[in-house]
């Protein structure tokens, strides 16, 4: 996830740049080796709308990391 994109936001007397992370491609996931517990909170958050905050945060940690989700958090 090394590719970043940079935009710029005109807004009156200011420019506002952001740093976005490029989107990863299909290929970079192997959803093959995705636990039944993260398929399971993917569908809650994603498909049933029964979803919890743990739910929430088990899906973010999928993605980034466990540390990550926890810094955010504080």
């Amino acid at each position: 996830m090394s590719n970043i994109k940079h935009k710029v936001e005109q807004q009156p007397g200011v420019s506002v740049h952001r740093e976005i992370p490029a989107a990863r491609p299909a290929d970079e996931f192997d959803v093959s080796k995705m636990s039944v517990e993260t398929r399971a909170a993917w569908k809650r958050v994603c498909v049933d709308g029964n979803a919890t905050a743990d739910d929430f945060k088990h899906v973010f940690s999928s993605i980034m990391s466990s540390r990550v989700v926890d810094d955010v958090l504080k």
